[in-house]
């Protein structure tokens, strides 16, 4: 969609960082294509919700509006107001370039847009992102939780297989290709994004991945994995635990299950539905209102 258009139609909103967990679930709820960007600097959280025309673009945001004053009561900072727009290809490229500044994320990942250098380690591996791919720019405290997982397991066990379940945008994916995982499987739900991330992946020359649209309750992945990376809701984690544990590769020894996309609050609801199934925690990351868990699981 953004590719093919000299303008987007979308709705954009900001909102307090600390109120970003009833945004997004909001959003999720919506099953909406977003995007959203934090600026350190300011301490103010950009959201970006793209649609396919103006005029669903002004009935998302009336939709937004109420879901958002029905939340008002728990929101710490000002209620955000999201209002429909037209955006420019340019405008979007601007607020990037204004906006998204390169860091490290884990010991050898960067994530760096194009029109930025970066003073490269020998033992760095960078993820160059741009407008065009609508890619998160990893801060998201989840993104960023799976990225530092990933580099470590990538480190100590080598190029073995990763699936990446509910890849959004594929941002995983391609770190997962770029960190020498092998082979990569991806899928969603949402139709634009598996598109999204099949765009993305061709664009940054990684598009060997295999990617499909389903559903958690039915996909059957072709193989197991080693690795299965899971950002996705708590509830739909908890709800396909045994799923999951399923799709892992154990024939060769432990396999390993990251699982992201759980505020903090519902971690203990996690680990416990996991735990249940014979997982053990290995380590966890909690950044801002975000928990995430790598387990191993044994054969």
């Amino acid at each position: 969609m953004i590719q093919s258009t000299d303008t987007i139609p979308c709705i954009e909103f900001r909102a307090a960082p600390a109120d970003l967990p009833i945004v997004e679930a909001i959003l999720e709820t919506a099953e909406l294509l977003w995007s959203s960007y934090t600026n350190l600097e300011t301490a103010q959280v950009m959201v970006w919700v793209f649609t396919d025309s103006p005029a669903e673009a002004a009935a998302i945001a009336d939709h937004l509006n109420t879901a958002l004053a029905a939340r008002r009561q728990d929101l710490t900072g000002a209620l955000p107001r999201a209002v429909a727009t037209m955006l420019r290809q340019e405008d979007w490229a601007h607020s990037w370039q204004r906006l998204f500044k390169a860091f490290r994320v884990s010991p050898r990942l960067v994530l760096k847009p194009t029109w930025e250098t970066w003073p490269a380690e020998p033992r760095d591996i960078i993820l160059e992102l741009d407008p065009g791919m609508c890619f998160g720019t990893g801060y998201h405290g989840t993104t960023r939780a799976c990225l530092e997982f990933m580099d470590d397991l990538a480190e100590h066990h080598g190029r073995v297989s990763l699936l990446d379940a509910g890849c959004g945008s594929g941002i995983l994916s391609l770190a997962a290709v770029r960190l020498g995982f092998e082979p990569v499987a991806a899928f969603d739900h949402d139709p634009q994004a598996v598109a999204m991330t099949q765009a993305n992946l061709e664009r940054a020359g990684a598009g060997r991945v295999e990617v499909r649209c389903a559903d958690l309750a039915d996909y059957t992945p072709a193989r197991p994995s080693r690795v299965v990376v899971a950002n996705i809701l708590a509830t739909a984690l908890i709800e396909h635990r045994q799923r999951l544990c399923q799709w892992l590769d154990t024939s060769d020894g432990t396999a390993a299950l990251v699982l992201a996309g759980i505020l903090t609050t519902q971690y203990p609801d996690v680990l416990a539905a996991f735990t249940s199934l014979g997982c053990r925690e290995v380590d966890r990351r909690t950044i801002d209102e975000w928990t995430s868990g790598r387990f191993e699981v044994p054969a």
